[in-house]
């Protein structure tokens, strides 16, 4: 009989053991699903802002594309203008594009004949891909921007005694004068051409490193 108690006791002992066990291995499942889920919300979440990111930085990357570039790249009509004294210089291209404009004084652009600090406006344009450059210049009336004409021609004439050439021509209506030069350089013999005219009480200046049909291509398009 006592045997049969102790076998008994034995065999409880055992069922549980084993349900402690069972209960165990129940109790590290909802552990491992913890941290597994645990680790993807972080992967989730690392995503979801590496996601933020790159929208960002692809909005970024929209915005800086589209940056000055029709700006950049349109021609101009644009009607420069600044006022001297009480009149008003302008400088007015339509169709080329205006690369800089700035204001000037005549006697710091190396105008032969032209010494005086005649206050004035500077329009660079771009024409086939070459630069010309349209200036206009405040003088005291139409005679004294016709005198500035003549010191230029006078200038260039004893500058270049043997390879100048005067000509004479039209600007919108304004007796306009070409003035081209010729030189020697490295064995290469160079023209540099400069049209001038007076309107009203501007003088205008157009001249650049372009071919005569370039100069006055942009002399016929500007409203002097």
């Amino acid at each position: 009989m006592k045997k049969i108690l102790i076998v008994l006791l034995v065999a409880l002992l055992a069922v549980a053991v084993g349900v402690s066990g069972c209960l165990g291995g129940d109790d590290d499942t909802p552990d491992n699903n913890t941290s597994n889920n645990s680790s993807n919300n972080s992967n989730n979440s690392s995503n979801n802002t590496n996601g933020t990111n790159n929208s960002s930085n692809n909005t970024n990357g929209t915005n800086n594309s589209t940056t000055d570039n029709s700006t950049n790249n349109s021609s101009t009509n644009a009607t420069p203008e600044i006022s001297f004294n009480n009149s008003t210089v302008t400088v007015s291209v339509s169709g080329y594009e205006l690369l800089a404009i700035r204001t000037v004084t005549a006697d710091e652009q190396n105008i032969d004949g032209v010494t005086d600090a005649l206050n004035g406006l500077s329009g660079y344009y771009s024409v086939n891909s070459t630069n010309v450059y349209l200036s206009a210049y405040q003088t005291a009336n139409n005679s004294s921007a016709e005198g500035y004409v003549q010191s230029m021609i006078d200038a260039n004439k004893e500058k270049y005694p043997t390879t100048y050439n005067i000509t004479n021509t039209t600007i919108n209506g304004n007796d306009a004068t070409v003035i081209t030069t010729t030189s020697t350089s490295g064995g290469t013999t160079v023209e540099r051409y400069v049209v001038t005219w007076a309107s009203g009480d501007k003088l205008v200046v157009v001249d650049g490193p372009a071919t005569l049909s370039e100069i006055k291509t942009i002399a016929e398009a500007s409203d002097l």
